[in-house]
């Protein structure tokens, strides 16, 4: 590993966004040698981590047609972190001079939108990886050699400052100063059972996984999709979780009096609801995820954009959060669940994101 770690180094420097003699030499390194170093050490690492996870995944990147400045090996669980781009998890990341190597434990530091990686707002990783700090500090302090900023000094790349942002601690090595290969997986399982602790816990701000699930969806329907990459929500736990979510709101519209048909699987809502002459186009979200009024997610269509913006004021949205998943039986069964009301719902245009457009590609 000591002489994969420096040989992508050495390449560094030479780096371009073209496929070049040292940038095929350095993806296979990336891609073959430092993932199959990992991969045959990953058991005996993640059997020494104190909390059981039985999905461990190595991930590389190296640029999927243009070649990344910053190229990356990633350590991960497959059903916390599916993507690169949300959840934590441990990464060598590759300084753009050459001059260092970090072993990082991060957070996932880009959106996908538009068909290409964006970079979250630093401030946001900031703050969770300075919660990710003051949650962990009892486990941090076994390491004194661990250091908080990392500094890749990207020259063209917007993810490298990202990926700075989102750190939460590294181990630093020099080129000129690797360690043995000993000292590289001690210090890779100590960031692994850090990061099974971190699993654990309620970050600020995580994904919730039906907004975890779109944004893998669109980046396979992109082919960006990586190996490894799964779903956060199978398809009968989202089956679910819709019903639970549906039968909570229509439970909460009876009881103000609504006569109540569910039309979601012919029309672009979910409810119609009607009392006297008051008509109601209802939209239902359910999640497993705690809500938060100042920056929780949902998933909506365009189609249910455009028919909200059309039917407002007469309209409302129904969210029922943490609903309970019952796993151990088949099908998947739901119960519980918070209600939030938003009536009249105003689709504000600036709060949408775009996470993946169609494109007619003409001859």
């Amino acid at each position: 590993m000591r002489a994969s770690l420096r040989d992508v180094l050495l390449l560094q420097p030479e780096w371009s966004s073209k496929n070049t003699p040292a940038m095929q030499e350095r993806g296979r390194l990336i891609r073959r040698e430092v993932p199959h170093w990992l991969r045959d050490r990953l058991p005996a690492v993640t059997r020494n981590a104190p909390v059981e996870i039985d999905d461990w995944q190595v991930e590389p990147s190296d640029g999927t047609g243009l070649k990344n400045e910053i190229p990356w090996v990633r350590v991960h669980s497959a059903g916390r972190s599916p993507s690169a781009t949300l959840g934590w998890y441990v990464v060598y990341l590759f300084a753009a001079q050459g001059d260092r190597v970090y072993l990082s434990l991060m957070q996932g530091a880009s959106r996908w939108e538009n068909g290409e990686f964006r970079p979250r707002p630093r401030s946001e990783l900031r703050q969770r990886a300075e919660w990710a700090r003051e949650a962990l500090a009892d486990r941090l302090l076994a390491r004194a050699d661990l250091v908080e900023k990392i500094e890749l000094n990207a020259r063209k790349s917007k993810l490298g400052p990202a990926y700075e942002a989102g750190t939460v601690v590294a181990f630093e090595y020099s080129r000129d100063e690797l360690p043995s290969d000993e000292v590289l997986g001690n210090d890779l399982s100590f960031l692994v059972s850090v990061l099974s602790h971190l699993y654990e816990l309620d970050p600020p701000g995580e994904v919730a996984p039906e907004i975890a699930d779109a944004v893998i969806n669109a980046e396979r329907s992109a082919g960006r999709a990586r190996r490894g990459q799964g779903l956060h929500l199978s398809a009968a736990e989202r089956v679910a979780v819709e019903r639970r979510a549906v039968a909570v709101a229509t439970g909460y519209l009876e009881e103000q009096g609504y006569q109540v048909v569910d039309v979601g699987a012919t029309e672009s809502y979910d409810l119609d609801a009607r009392r006297g002459e008051e008509h109601l186009f209802v939209e239902v979200k359910g999640t497993t995820t705690v809500w938060s009024s100042s920056g929780s997610e949902i998933i909506v269509t365009k189609n249910e954009v455009d028919l909200h913006l059309r039917e407002y004021p007469n309209n409302m949205l129904l969210i029922i959060s943490q609903i309970v998943l019952d796993r151990s039986v088949t099908p998947p069964s739901a119960s519980r669940g918070e209600l939030r009301v938003i009536h009249p719902w105003r689709v504000e245009l600036p709060n949408l994101t775009p996470v993946t457009y169609r494109y007619l590609v003409g001859e």
